[in-house]
């Protein structure tokens, strides 16, 4: 057996929030690898039990045999294409699982082709702590519909995202026991076999991630295909025959400033085979926005036409941050031509470091400079004892002429004005009574009982009671074990029997009293 099987359990034992798991969840090319099924992609979320999550591995596999149930998963011959084989990434995927608790949902179903895969490689495994969610789920929780997309959406109150990718479904898995260690109305404890070293096999750090589940949200395409790739501690660099055709269909998709669905999900065909990941492709995006800003920039001016499509290329790309100067110049542009004095047009003569002061303090604020007099100025200010035709010219007309000190006197009287008309509706203690009925609300949040709480056993289930609800009635089905952690004749009785999912073994040694039955089933 690949795995001795721990337990989630009230009775005591080891605080799981301060232990290593391993989130685990395969694709195949069918249901049992004994009549030839392979494993056609792998994901891993290694994460502490109190969710914080550590590190997350995925990859497409190349099963070197067709896939022939392309409509239960999406992958098909042409996704797996230039994929690593098996071989290839069992060091990593060793790695990962390494020191850890590997999680399942029907762990025996992964414990099968794991032991089918490795025994190809001349590597078999056994000894690896398990820990089997549909196990888990059944003992505590009294209600019909284990399946993992319907337990998510129980304990999170949110539907699972990217179903049926490897990591989109150990991502839900992650996310079900974050909440279902960290929230249970009583303190849940691991009752098994610690974490322990693994076999170490060559490390070659090929991956193709599967970007899976597209949608384009409120965030847009780009951002969704970068969400579903694997967020790696330690990325290996994108492979370069697949991330020039990546760049090259990423500017065919954006020359109209758009991206559709078709282009986002040929984009995700070939992140995977670039082998990107979530760092990696932020980064390839980033390069992208800056080469075309770089090129806006090259006559020394952004225009608005070209700040406008860099912003929607930031937008597709999900890299706004990358221009927010740009925006903020032109923001700050567009609030000073609206500042108090919008519709002032001043004309300045003469020279002068009065003049030059006050003209610059009326164009933060909003107004414009003339260069002669015309039916649009509506004030003259001339340096002191400067008389030209413009001044004459401007009395002719009835328009104000002032010295600089007088100008500024006069401006500055307008904009308080404006600001005393904006003042009008604000209040200041606005902000301290919002900040303090959010606290109040989610006081209200925070005393709500989850809903999945009405679920709860008033006490797990013996094994002789798991035995008769959940695998008694199922007799014909495969029967994985619970192997205890110490060993006894309860480790006997469960090597003589199968995986996680169906079947009970005794677990007297590991919980340690004289009537307890036979062990638990997943």
């Amino acid at each position: 057996m690949v795995f001795r099987y721990g337990r989630l359990t009230r009775s005591g034992g080891l605080d799981p929030r301060a232990l290593t798991f391993a989130v685990l969840d395969l694709e195949t090319t069918g249901l049992d690898p004994k009549r030839g099924a392979r494993v056609c992609e792998v994901a891993v979320v290694r994460m502490r039990g109190d969710g914080t999550v550590l590190d997350e591995y995925s990859t497409l596999v190349d099963p070197g045999v067709p896939i022939p149930n392309a409509e239960l998963h999406g992958i098909t011959d042409t996704w797996v294409k230039g994929a690593p084989s098996f071989a290839q990434i069992a060091g990593d995927l060793l790695a990962c699982l390494d020191g850890a608790i590997v999680v399942g949902h029907k762990l025996d179903f992964e414990e099968g082709f794991l032991a089918a895969e490795f025994a190809r490689l001349g590597t078999p495994l056994s000894g690896i702590p398990g820990l089997c969610t549909l196990v888990a789920a059944r003992t505590h929780l009294d209600r019909y519909g284990y399946r993992l997309p319907h337990l998510h959406h129980l304990l999170t109150g949110r539907w699972p995202t990217a179903e049926h990718s490897a990591l989109g479904d150990a991502r839900s898995l992650a996310a079900l026991l974050t909440e279902l260690v960290g929230a249970a109305p009583q303190p849940l404890y691991w009752d098994g076999p610690p974490p322990s070293a693994l076999p170490q096999l060559p490390r070659t750090r090929l991956i193709a991630p599967r970007a899976a589940g597209l949608r384009k949200g409120s965030e847009g395409w780009l951002a969704t295909l970068t969400a579903r790739l694997p967020l790696m501690a330690d990325a290996p660099p994108p492979r370069r025959s697949g991330l020039d055709d990546y760049q090259a269909m990423l500017a065919h998709a954006l020359a109209d400033g758009r991206v559709v669905g078709e282009e986002a999900e040929q984009l995700a065909l070939l992140a995977a085979r670039a082998g990107l990941t979530q760092e990696t492709a932020r980064g390839v995006h980033g390069e992208f926005l800056l080469r075309a800003r770089d090129r806006a920039e090259a006559d020394g001016v952004v225009t608005a036409a070209e700040l406008r499509e860099l912003q929607r290329a930031a937008k597709n790309l999900a890299v706004g941050h990358l221009i927010s100067d740009l925006e903020e110049a032109a923001a700050a542009e567009r609030a000073r031509r609206s500042g108090p004095l919008k519709g002032w047009r001043l004309l300045p003569v003469g020279e002068g470091e009065q003049l030059a002061e006050v003209m610059d303090y009326a164009v933060d604020h909003g107004a414009a400079v003339a260069v002669n007099v015309t039916k649009t100025v509506r004030l003259v200010i001339a340096a002191e004892g400067v008389e030209t035709p413009k001044t004459a010219q401007a009395r002719q007309r009835g328009v104000p002429v002032l010295t600089p000190e007088e100008a500024r006197k006069l401006l500055t009287a307008e904009v308080e004005r404006h600001q005393r008309e904006e003042a009008l509706v604000a209040d200041d203690r606005a902000e301290e009574v919002a900040a303090r009925i959010a606290a109040e609300q989610a006081s209200d949040k925070g005393a709500e009982v989850p809903e999945w709480h009405g679920f709860w056993r008033p006490r797990e289930l013996t094994a002789a009671e798991y035995r008769a609800r959940f695998v008694d009635r199922f007799a014909d089905e495969p029967e994985p074990v619970f192997t205890p952690s110490s060993a006894s004749a309860a480790g006997a009785a469960a090597r003589n029997s199968g995986g996680c999912a169906g079947v009970l073994v005794l677990f007297t040694a590991l919980v340690g009293a004289a009537d307890t039955v036979a062990g638990l089933v997943g």
